[in-house]
């Protein structure tokens, strides 16, 4: 075990930045999986990228409870490392390795099983519901990857070590671009094994990336000693891990299904309307990657400092972070108001979509002022532990005022309605986690009790 960054003295700006940098860079590899996998099996044609589309939805679920415990285990080790309670931290890492133990039997059992009525349910027929099924039975096997390295990446990310995920996930991402085209297409000894072998690439790659990381989290270098930390089984600290990771899997399930209500109220206003919808969304997803990296780092340096007993610290830490996000932020913003028409046609020039889209990159940039606050002072309380006041704070932000907004948005003023409905969500969610943060409940909040 070698000594670890303090994170608890000296400048935070370069411990935000030690931490985001890698923690953003992992977030885009993590998206790169998907993309190359959706890129060469955009190759064999329409019907198996639809197959893989329909698996995705199920497999988001997946990687939505594996995130959830993730947080769990970072809150948890970042307090005990901030503590010095190293042995605690290791202990926390051993029960999150037995619950993704146990989340992995029940995914793959569950998956092979139940793959077929699913996918058919989701909207499978035909050649499409035999390769997806196909596709996600493989990736069910293999879920334990998923859920094994999640936990090996979130409790160094604890320890302040956010660089070793990253180095991890980049070979991961390598090793799939060279089996994906080997496995879907075949060479020489080696049989074209279509969708099935883009599904069994991803396995094999997170596979290796589970070794790589493991290897490296039980190494002499490494920021954690785990060495007896999963020789006992502390139910207790189980229950910990699973109530802090509940709650944040169950806000990220709120998002999802906002982002779906969404989608059917755009529906209905005909196929520019979804196309303008998909362009901004996308953009949206890329903006918010810097966001979610500083929201991480604010988080680790949040429940480091907790544990160390520096409250004040932690809360610059996370005022700090968002600024620099925000600062981040206003060229993207300024670009997307000044040249919103432009941004949108390059990826599609039909005049119409030219014109939603060009309505939508408007609102949308004015929202990235306040979502800043969201992504990192929400990351900050997740750190803390504290994932139930964001949660419900999240339910009734999108669920009990997003949906009537949207509803009555559309009616009154047509598409452009749910576009101010997606503003008005935005600021209300913002503003209200600002002020649970700012009451400091957070600070108070004891994780750490044997």
């Amino acid at each position: 075990m070698k000594a670890a960054r303090n994170l608890t003295e000296g400048s935070i700006f370069r411990a935000i930045l030690h931490l985001g940098i890698p923690t953003i860079a992992t977030s885009i590899l993590q998206s790169a999986f998907n993309l190359v996998d959706m890129f060469f099996v955009g190759k064999l044609g329409p019907t198996a990228l639809a197959a893989v589309t329909i698996s995705g939805i199920v497999i988001a679920l997946l990687i939505t409870v594996a995130i959830g415990i993730s947080i769990g285990t970072l809150a948890l080790v970042a307090r005990f490392w901030g503590a010095g309670r190293f042995r605690q931290a290791a202990l926390v890492v051993g029960q999150s390795f037995y619950i993704s133990i146990i989340l992995s039997i029940g995914f793959g059992l569950g998956g092979w099983l139940l793959a077929r009525p699913l996918l058919s349910f989701l909207g499978g027929r035909g050649e499409v519901l035999e390769l997806a099924v196909g596709y996600f039975r493989i990736i069910s096997a293999g879920a334990w990857t998923i859920f094994i390295f999640v936990t090996f990446s979130s409790a160094l990310k604890g320890a302040g070590d956010a660089w070793t995920p990253f180095k991890v996930i980049a070979l991961g991402v390598i090793l799939n671009c060279l089996l994906d085209p080997l496995l879907i297409f075949g060479w020489g000894v080696v049989p074209p094994l279509g969708v099935q072998g883009s599904a069994l690439a991803t396995v094999l790659s997170r596979l290796a990336t589970v070794g790589l990381i493991f290897s490296l989290a039980r190494g002499k270098d490494s920021h954690l000693d785990l060495s007896g930390a999963f020789k006992k089984i502390s139910f207790h600290l189980m229950g910990k891990i699973i109530r802090i990771g509940f709650f944040s899997s169950v806000e990220m399930l709120i998002r999802s299904l906002m982002m779906i209500i969404l989608l059917k109220f755009v529906s209905n206003f005909g196929t520019a309307a979804l196309a303008a919808y998909g362009i901004g969304s996308r953009l949206r997803s890329i903006i918010v990657m810097p966001g979610v990296g500083m929201g991480y780092a604010s988080g680790i340096l949040v429940g480091q400092n907790l544990g160390a007993g520096r409250p004040e610290r932690a809360r610059r830490s996370a005022w700090l972070a968002w600024g620099i996000y925000e600062l981040m932020l206003l060229p993207i913003i300024s670009l997307l108001l000044i040249f919103p028409g432009s941004i949108v046609g390059v990826f599609n020039r039909d005049p119409q979509v030219l014109a939603e889209g060009e309505a939508f990159i408007t609102y949308l940039a004015v929202s990235f002022l306040f979502l800043s606050l969201t992504l990192v002072l929400g990351k900050s309380l997740h750190g803390a532990g504290d994932t139930a006041g964001p949660m419900l704070i999240t339910a009734v932000s999108l669920l009990a005022l997003g949906i009537p907004l949207a509803y009555l948005g559309s009616l009154l003023n047509g598409l452009e309605g749910i576009w101010q409905a997606i503003l008005g969500i935005t600021i209300f969610n913002s503003l209200v986690i600002t002020w649970w943060f700012r009451r400091g409940g957070w600070i108070r909040l004891r994780v750490m009790e044997d």
